[in-house]
C-alpha cells in the first residue's frame, strides 16, 4: 500500500476552512501512530488501477446515491441504527489494533447488528469473534495482518460454517493461528442466512440497511481521513493511503451521506463512527455486501421470560426472552414442548431467570432455577 508523508494538520484545517468547514480535523489515537502503523490498519487489498477506475466515476456514484431516494420511494429518507424509535441496536465500537483485519471487524459488526435489529433485540449479548473470522478463516485463505482480506469470502464462510462468540476466541492484534479457538465453537456460533453483492447499487445498499440494519462496505482511505473528528467527510487531498472495510449503519439524504461504524476505537471520529458523503472514496462502489439475516446456535443465559404465546395449532408455542425476543419451542416432540412450556410459565410467574439453548430461532433446551 502507498506510504505517504504524515498530514500537516494545520494546513488541513486551513483547507477545510476554505472549503466551508464540511468536517472537522483533529489529532487522535490514529494520527499519533507512525505512518506505517496507520497503513497497517487498512486491510483491504489495494490495486492502483482499480482505484483509479472507481475514483474516475466518483461524480456518477454520488449522483446515483442521491437518485436512490426517488428510485425507491418506500425507503425512509434517513436511517440511523443508533436511534430507531430511541433505541440503539449497534454493538460497542472495537479497535482492530496493529493488524489489517478490518474486513473481519466490518463483517462481524454487520452480523451483530443484523442479528439485533431483525429480531428487535437491542440488548442481545451479540459479541462475535473477529479472531475466528480473520485468524481462522482468513488464515486458511492465506490472509494475514500484512495482506488483509476481503468481506466476500468471509461472508461465505460465515454462511456455510458460522462465526463463534468472542469469549470462545478473544481477539488480540498480531498474526496467529486458531489454536486458541474453543473446540466447542460449533455449539456457540452465528451463521449468515444469505448475503448479496450490493456494489454499485445504492438502492440495494439503502434497502438492506433499512431492512436488516447494516451492510458491509469498503472504501479508499485518503491521508486526511486519519484525522477525521466529526461532520460529513469529503476528502481534501489526493494522497491515497489504502483500502479499508467498515460497517454502514445508516444514511441521510438531507446530508447526502452514509453513516458508518469504524474499527479504530471509540476515541476516533464521532465516538468511533463517521459520516461520509455520497460518492466519496468508493464507499458505494467497492466490495459492498448486504447481510440478509443471521441465526444463532448458542446458550443464552440469565434472562427473564416476559411473554408466552400459543394457539391450537401443533408446534406453535412461542416464548419472549428479555434479551432475545420471540423464539419458538422447537423440540419436535409435543411432550417435550409441553414440559418446557410449563417450566417457562413457572419462571415467568416467579420472575426468575432462565437459560435458553436456541438453534435457528428454535428453543431446543432450557434450564430454570
Amino acid at each position: 500500500m502507498p506510504v505517504n508523508e504524515p498530514m500537516d494538520l494545520a494546513a488541513l484545517r486551513t483547507t477545510l476552512e476554505s472549503a466551508g468547514s464540511p468536517w472537522r480535523s483533529t489529532g487522535n489515537s490514529i494520527t499519533r501512530l507512525t505512518e506505517e502503523q496507520r497503513v497497517r490498519r487498512l486491510g483491504v487489498p489495494f490495486d492502483g488501477a482499480e482505484h483509479a477506475e472507481i475514483m474516475a466515476a466518483q461524480d456518477q456514484h454520488r449522483e446515483a446515491a442521491l437518485a436512490a431516494a426517488s428510485q425507491a420511494a418506500e425507503l425512509p429518507a434517513a436511517f440511523d441504527l443508533r436511534s430507531i424509535g430511541g433505541v440503539d441496536y449497534t454493538t460497542p465500537v472495537k479497535d482492530q489494533g496493529n493488524c489489517g483485519s478490518c474486513c473481519a471487524f466490518g463483517t462481524v459488526a454487520t452480523m451483530e447488528h443484523v442479528l439485533r435489529y431483525t429480531d428487535r433485540a437491542p440488548y442481545l449479548p451479540a459479541d462475535l469473534s473477529e479472531a475466528h473470522a480473520f485468524y481462522g478463516y482468513g488464515r486458511e485463505a492465506g490472509a494475514n495482518c500484512d495482506t488483509g482480506w476481503l468481506p466476500e469470502p468471509l461472508l461465505e464462510k460465515a454462511r456455510s460454517s458460522g462465526i463463534t462468540f468472542e469469549d470462545y476466541f478473544p481477539y488480540t492484534a498480531g498474526n496467529q493461528d486458531s489454536s486458541r479457538l474453543n473446540a466447542d465453537w460449533p455449539n456457540r456460533r452465528a451463521n449468515v442466512v444469505n448475503w448479496t453483492n450490493d456494489t454499485n447499487d445504492p438502492v440495494a445498499i439503502k434497502r438492506d440497511i433499512a431492512t436488516y440494519g447494516s451492510t458491509v462496505a469498503c472504501m479508499f482511505v485518503y491521508q486526511d481521513f486519519f484525522s477525521y473528528g466529526g461532520g460529513v467527510y469529503r476528502r481534501q487531498t489526493d494522497k491515497v493511503a489504502g483500502g479499508h472495510c467498515v460497517c454502514l449503519v445508516g444514511y441521510d439524504d438531507a446530508q447526502s451521506c452514509w453513516i458508518a461504524k469504524n474499527s479504530w476505537g471509540p476515541d476516533w471520529g464521532e465516538h468511533g463512527f463517521f459520516r461520509i458523503g455520497y460518492g466519496e472514496c468508493g464507499i458505494e462502489s467497492w466490495h459492498n455486501c448486504g447481510v440478509q439475516g443471521v441465526t444463532l446456535r448458542a446458550w443464552l443465559e440469565d434472562q427473564r421470560i416476559l411473554g408466552l404465546w400459543s394457539n391450537e395449532a401443533d408446534a406453535n408455542v412461542w416464548a419472549y426472552g428479555e434479551q432475545r425476543g420471540w423464539l419458538s419451542l422447537g423440540s419436535d416432540v409435543a411432550a417435550t414442548d409441553a414440559a418446557m412450556l410449563a417450566e417457562l410459565a413457572a419462571s415467568k410467574s416467579a420472575g426468575a431467570k432462565v437459560g435458553l439453548f436456541e438453534d435457528d430461532g428454535h428453543i431446543q433446551q432450557i434450564y430454570a432455577w
